[in-house]
């Protein structure tokens, strides 16, 4: 036989294995009946090796700016504590009598009645010091 003719059957069985490896990849791999991902507790066990190198090189929620952000959370909330703010506030029930509207209006009266009374006054003094107007003479 001609080495050509071997080179091209040789190379033709090769193709048609390589296209029946790649069909029969992907039903084999799905097929076993085993879950193909992690349990839980080799999750977990990911989970707290992932914290513990956060924490290590101070990443994510153990970064610098992470810390800044949460010790001006805890400033935040003892200033609110401090001065009965945000969900510290100290709320009133309101009473049916206000007396800063009372107080207002009780200064107000006081204003008035000055006012008036320098007024009185006032037109009492300007008036006697002229004098009576009588038409006969």
């Amino acid at each position: 036989m001609d080495s050509t003719q071997k080179i091209k059957r040789a190379a033709a069985t090769l193709m048609v294995g390589f296209l029946l490896a790649i069909a029969f990849a992907g039903p084999a791999q799905a097929g076993n009946g085993k879950s193909q991902g992690m349990t839980a507790q080799e999750r977990k066990a990911d989970r707290i090796r992932g914290q513990a190198m956060n924490r290590y090189y101070h990443l994510g929620a153990y970064s610098p700016q992470a810390e800044a952000r949460r010790a001006e959370k805890r400033r935040g909330e003892a200033l609110n504590r401090y001065y009965h703010l945000g969900r510290y506030a100290v709320v009133r029930v309101p009473s049916q009598f206000d007396w800063a509207d009372a107080g207002i209006g009780a200064g107000a009266m006081l204003g008035a009645l000055i006012l008036a009374g320098g007024l009185t006054v006032t037109v009492r003094r300007w008036t006697a010091g002229k004098g009576s107007f009588s038409t006969t003479a």
